[in-house]
């Protein structure tokens, strides 16, 4: 199933005096069906070398295990690149999700972009 059908992604750059900052946001539901897809267009948005980066999960309906190994897969890349990880605003179900796996203590997690921003650009 293409990848559009369950999920968009949005990306931007965020301009920083420590250095570029990519946000990216995910709305719809991430599945076995399009995670995929998904890790080739993660790929692809590394590929810029910009390793500080914002997801925001607001409009994240649904991930399954296979979502949690993608955002573990993320995490990874990005300490390996030096860079850092902020999560901002899971939905209730993504941050319920989190806290019954014991991700919650694995990511740092955020309300707002702005704080997400501090704390990348403080390190």
């Amino acid at each position: 199933m293409p990848l559009e059908n369950l999920l968009n992604i949005r990306t931007e750059v965020l301009k920083s005096s420590t250095g570029d900052i990519m946000v990216i946001y995910f709305a719809g539901k991430i599945t076995s069906d399009n995670v995929f897809d998904l890790n080739q267009k993660m790929r692809n948005i590394f590929s810029d070398n910009i390793y500080n980066v914002i997801i925001h999960l607001t409009d994240l309906e649904y991930l399954n295990s296979t979502g949690i190994a993608m955002f573990l897969n993320i995490s990874k890349t990005i300490e390996q690149n030096k860079g850092k990880l902020i999560l901002t605003r899971p939905s209730p179900f993504v941050k319920d999700l989190f806290e019954m796996t014991d991700l919650i203590s694995k990511f740092t997690i955020v309300n707002t972009l702005e704080e997400a921003q501090k704390l990348i650009s403080a390190s």
